[in-house]
């Protein structure tokens, strides 16, 4: 929570759980495996809203693209 804070991002159980997965996980992750991994535990999640989190992330400086 206090990382999204600081790079002005308003959190969510949403975004926190997107982030929180991006920060234990070493590896470049699609939207796909990122929803994969955190729908079982929040059913509200949908591939939209971590699209849309990744972008505001990336907006805001919290995390950097990977263009292969």
């Amino acid at each position: 929570m206090n990382y999204l804070l600081q790079h002005g991002i308003r959190p969510s159980i949403q975004r926190m759980a997107v982030m929180g997965y991006l920060m234990n996980h070493q590896n470049h992750p699609t939207v796909d495996v990122i929803y994969a991994a955190l729908s079982p535990q929040i059913r509200t999640l949908s591939k939209t809203t971590v699209y849309n989190a990744l972008n505001l992330f990336y907006e805001h400086g919290a995390v950097a693209t990977l263009d292969i």
